[in-house]
Protein backbone atom coordinates (compact mmCIF):
# COMPACT_ATOMS: atom_id res chain seq x y z
CA UNK A 1 0.00 0.00 0.00
CA UNK A 2 2.95 2.38 0.99
CA UNK A 3 4.24 1.98 -2.41
CA UNK A 4 0.64 2.74 -3.90
CA UNK A 5 0.54 5.73 -2.12
CA UNK A 6 3.92 6.59 -3.53
CA UNK A 7 3.37 5.80 -6.69
CA UNK A 8 0.08 8.39 -6.39
CA UNK A 9 2.08 11.41 -5.62
CA UNK A 10 4.42 11.37 -8.44
CA UNK A 11 0.84 11.09 -10.70
CA UNK A 12 -2.10 13.08 -10.44
CA UNK A 13 -3.63 13.24 -6.72
CA UNK A 14 -7.31 12.05 -6.71
CA UNK A 15 -9.81 14.20 -6.27
CA UNK A 16 -11.81 12.23 -3.55
CA UNK A 17 -11.39 8.46 -2.61
CA UNK A 18 -13.48 6.52 -0.05
CA UNK A 19 -12.47 2.86 1.59
CA UNK A 20 -14.61 -0.07 1.39
CA UNK A 21 -16.97 -0.60 3.97
CA UNK A 22 -15.27 -3.72 5.37
CA UNK A 23 -11.93 -3.90 5.92
CA UNK A 24 -11.52 -7.56 7.07
CA UNK A 25 -12.17 -9.86 4.17
CA UNK A 26 -14.04 -13.17 5.28
CA UNK A 27 -14.08 -14.82 2.35
CA UNK A 28 -9.94 -14.42 1.94
CA UNK A 29 -9.80 -15.62 5.32
CA UNK A 30 -12.32 -18.81 5.26
CA UNK A 31 -10.45 -19.86 2.39
CA UNK A 32 -7.43 -20.09 3.61
CA UNK A 33 -8.41 -21.85 6.86
CA UNK A 34 -10.01 -24.17 4.03
CA UNK A 35 -6.38 -24.30 2.07
CA UNK A 36 -4.73 -25.26 5.89
CA UNK A 37 -7.62 -28.24 6.27
CA UNK A 38 -6.81 -29.45 2.74
CA UNK A 39 -2.70 -29.47 3.73
CA UNK A 40 -3.35 -31.58 7.17
CA UNK A 41 -5.84 -33.95 5.33
CA UNK A 42 -3.39 -35.42 3.33
CA UNK A 43 -2.57 -34.80 -0.40
CA UNK A 44 -5.46 -36.41 -1.83
CA UNK A 45 -7.36 -34.22 -0.33
CA UNK A 46 -8.89 -31.79 -2.75
CA UNK A 47 -9.66 -28.51 -0.11
CA UNK A 48 -6.37 -27.28 -0.68
CA UNK A 49 -6.44 -25.66 -4.30
CA UNK A 50 -9.64 -25.44 -3.73
CA UNK A 51 -9.26 -23.16 -0.64
CA UNK A 52 -6.26 -21.09 -2.30
CA UNK A 53 -8.32 -20.97 -5.86
CA UNK A 54 -11.25 -19.15 -3.86
CA UNK A 55 -8.44 -17.10 -1.84
CA UNK A 56 -6.70 -16.04 -5.07
CA UNK A 57 -10.35 -14.93 -6.37
CA UNK A 58 -11.44 -13.05 -3.57
CA UNK A 59 -7.96 -11.08 -3.32
CA UNK A 60 -8.58 -9.90 -6.71
CA UNK A 61 -12.48 -9.50 -6.49
CA UNK A 62 -12.95 -7.42 -3.16
CA UNK A 63 -12.39 -3.67 -3.84
CA UNK A 64 -10.06 -1.58 -0.98
CA UNK A 65 -10.56 1.42 -2.32
CA UNK A 66 -12.19 3.74 -4.59
CA UNK A 67 -10.58 6.69 -6.01
CA UNK A 68 -12.31 9.45 -8.30
CA UNK A 69 -9.79 11.07 -10.77
CA UNK A 70 -10.87 13.98 -12.76
CA UNK A 71 -11.56 11.71 -16.26
CA UNK A 72 -11.87 8.14 -14.17
CA UNK A 73 -12.85 6.28 -10.92
CA UNK A 74 -10.22 3.94 -10.17
CA UNK A 75 -10.94 0.74 -8.00
CA UNK A 76 -7.95 -0.66 -6.05
CA UNK A 77 -8.38 -4.00 -5.41
CA UNK A 78 -5.83 -6.69 -4.18
CA UNK A 79 -2.70 -6.37 -5.30
CA UNK A 80 -1.40 -5.95 -8.35
CA UNK A 81 -5.32 -5.23 -9.50
CA UNK A 82 -6.09 -1.89 -10.26
CA UNK A 83 -9.07 -1.29 -12.28
CA UNK A 84 -9.91 2.15 -14.14
CA UNK A 85 -13.62 2.74 -15.34
CA UNK A 86 -13.25 6.06 -17.71
CA UNK A 87 -16.09 8.85 -17.19
CA UNK A 88 -17.20 8.24 -21.37
CA UNK A 89 -18.16 4.57 -19.86
CA UNK A 90 -20.69 5.58 -17.26
CA UNK A 91 -24.21 5.77 -17.52
CA UNK A 92 -25.73 6.39 -14.52
CA UNK A 93 -25.32 6.81 -10.95
CA UNK A 94 -27.89 5.51 -8.38
CA UNK A 95 -28.04 5.95 -4.80
CA UNK A 96 -29.43 2.32 -2.73
CA UNK A 97 -30.35 2.57 0.28
CA UNK A 98 -31.15 -0.74 1.33
CA UNK A 99 -31.83 -2.22 4.90
CA UNK A 100 -28.43 -3.52 4.89
CA UNK A 101 -27.02 -0.40 4.18
CA UNK A 102 -26.55 2.36 1.49
CA UNK A 103 -25.28 1.01 -1.67
CA UNK A 104 -24.04 3.26 -4.93
CA UNK A 105 -24.81 1.53 -8.52
CA UNK A 106 -23.17 2.66 -11.41
CA UNK A 107 -24.87 2.29 -14.75
CA UNK A 108 -22.38 1.78 -17.62
CA UNK A 109 -23.05 2.84 -21.27
CA UNK A 110 -22.66 -1.19 -22.59
CA UNK A 111 -25.58 -1.57 -19.75
CA UNK A 112 -23.59 -3.35 -16.94
CA UNK A 113 -24.05 -2.52 -13.63
CA UNK A 114 -21.19 -2.00 -10.54
CA UNK A 115 -22.27 -2.05 -7.08
CA UNK A 116 -19.95 0.31 -4.43
CA UNK A 117 -19.86 -0.09 -0.94
CA UNK A 118 -17.79 3.02 0.31
CA UNK A 119 -18.33 4.48 3.96
CA UNK A 120 -20.19 7.43 3.35
CA UNK A 121 -21.82 6.51 0.02
CA UNK A 122 -23.77 9.89 0.26
CA UNK A 123 -20.56 12.18 -0.39
CA UNK A 124 -19.10 9.76 -2.61
CA UNK A 125 -22.04 9.98 -5.11
CA UNK A 126 -21.80 13.82 -4.70
CA UNK A 127 -18.19 13.66 -5.18
CA UNK A 128 -18.44 11.51 -8.42
CA UNK A 129 -21.41 12.75 -9.54
CA UNK A 130 -19.80 16.70 -9.65
CA UNK A 131 -16.06 15.07 -11.80
CA UNK A 132 -18.93 13.78 -14.29
CA UNK A 133 -20.40 16.65 -14.56
CA UNK A 134 -17.02 18.40 -15.04
CA UNK A 135 -15.71 16.14 -17.11
CA UNK A 136 -18.90 16.13 -19.52
CA UNK A 137 -19.32 20.04 -19.10
CA UNK A 138 -22.35 19.82 -17.69
CA UNK A 139 -24.18 17.68 -20.35
CA UNK A 140 -24.76 14.75 -18.95
CA UNK A 141 -28.12 12.38 -18.79
CA UNK A 142 -30.79 11.86 -21.57
CA UNK A 143 -29.33 15.05 -22.97
CA UNK A 144 -25.84 13.86 -23.76
CA UNK A 145 -27.78 11.11 -24.92
CA UNK A 146 -30.26 12.62 -27.21
CA UNK A 147 -27.11 14.86 -28.70
CA UNK A 148 -25.18 11.60 -29.52
CA UNK A 149 -27.81 10.06 -31.21
CA UNK A 150 -29.12 13.21 -33.43
CA UNK A 151 -24.96 13.10 -34.23
CA UNK A 152 -25.17 9.46 -35.13
CA UNK A 153 -28.41 9.94 -37.22
CA UNK A 154 -27.26 13.19 -38.93
CA UNK A 155 -24.00 10.65 -40.20
CA UNK A 156 -26.32 8.12 -41.00
CA UNK A 157 -28.14 10.27 -42.90
CA UNK A 158 -25.67 11.88 -45.40
CA UNK A 159 -24.25 8.36 -46.55
CA UNK A 160 -25.33 8.01 -50.36
CA UNK A 161 -27.54 5.71 -51.28
CA UNK A 162 -27.59 3.62 -55.25
CA UNK A 163 -30.04 4.39 -57.68
CA UNK A 164 -32.35 1.17 -57.97
CA UNK A 165 -33.53 0.64 -61.68
CA UNK A 166 -37.52 -0.25 -62.31
CA UNK A 167 -36.22 -3.63 -63.08
CA UNK A 168 -34.40 -4.07 -59.64
CA UNK A 169 -37.18 -3.08 -57.82
CA UNK A 170 -39.57 -5.70 -59.19
CA UNK A 171 -36.98 -8.85 -58.15
CA UNK A 172 -37.00 -6.88 -54.77
CA UNK A 173 -40.01 -7.03 -54.14
CA UNK A 174 -40.45 -10.62 -55.24
CA UNK A 175 -38.37 -11.36 -53.15
CA UNK A 176 -39.59 -9.48 -49.73
CA UNK A 177 -43.07 -11.37 -50.63
CA UNK A 178 -41.42 -15.32 -50.25
CA UNK A 179 -40.83 -14.87 -46.34
CA UNK A 180 -44.80 -12.95 -46.03
CA UNK A 181 -46.88 -15.11 -43.53
CA UNK A 182 -50.69 -16.05 -44.08
CA UNK A 183 -53.58 -13.08 -44.26
CA UNK A 184 -54.51 -14.24 -40.66
CA UNK A 185 -54.44 -11.53 -37.70
CA UNK A 186 -50.78 -11.08 -37.37
CA UNK A 187 -51.13 -9.02 -34.11
CA UNK A 188 -50.95 -11.17 -32.02
CA UNK A 189 -48.70 -10.79 -29.36
CA UNK A 190 -45.80 -13.17 -28.95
Amino acid sequence: MIEYRRMQQTQEQPLHWDDHRTKLNLTFFFALIVAVIGVIGGIANPLFPIGIGVAIYSWLTTPKQYLIYRDALVIVYGRPRIKPYPFQEIAHLELLTLPIGDRLRIRMANGRRLMLLTKDSETFMKKLDEALDAFHGGQRGMDYDEEDRSNSQQEIGSVIEPEIGPEIESDISQESRLGESSTENDDVPY
